[in-house]
């Protein structure tokens, strides 16, 4: 990915360990255009902004949305050392997690396999739509969706199902 990040993409990256404000990890999200795709009339985006928490975590791995705290808790090596395009993505994907927890929607619905949650959906479009904006090729963002839990099929689901979120809007809440 040979992307060059604007500012408001940029991710603080020397925090320590421990709860953050979101935006302490992203000063100038704001300014993104995926957080227009983010709030909702119900959930705006300066109160989202403004309870959105980040907990960095020991450990290896990525990051997701303890619904318990609620927050993003963030893995410190992927925080640290991820590729800058992916943690900005996923720290915008996590964020519509945490918006779509505060309007009571179930994130871990395991009746849905992953690629087909709603909610999972709708987190990654907004991803793909942000990556697109800032030149993100086609095989750029496939490498972003796939992960060790996915087979190339699964993968392939996903961005399908993508697809036709963000040429639907019935399927947008």
């Amino acid at each position: 990915m040979m992307v060059e990040l604007p500012e408001f993409a940029q991710v603080v990256r020397d925090l320590p360990r421990g709860m953050h404000p979101y935006t302490s990890l992203l000063p100038r999200i704001s300014e993104s255009p995926a957080v227009r795709r983010i709030a909702t009339p119900t959930t705006p985006l300066g109160p989202l902004l403004d309870s959105a928490r980040v907990k960095i975590k020991t450990g290896d791995g990525y990051v997701y949305v303890d619904v318990k705290i609620p927050a993003i808790t963030l893995f410190e090596n992927y925080y640290r050392e991820g590729h800058p395009v992916d943690l900005y993505l996923d720290l915008c994907h996590e964020l519509t997690h945490l918006r779509q927890l505060a309007e009571g929607q179930n994130l871990w619905d395991h009746s849905l396999h992953y690629v087909d949650r709603p909610t999972e959906i709708e987190g990654y479009a907004v991803a793909v739509e942000e990556g697109l904006r800032l030149g993100l090729t086609e095989a750029d963002i496939i490498r972003h969706l796939s992960n060790p839990w996915l087979s190339a099929e699964e993968t392939a689901r996903l961005r399908f199902n993508i697809d036709r979120f963000l040429n639907n809007a019935d399927l947008r809440g």
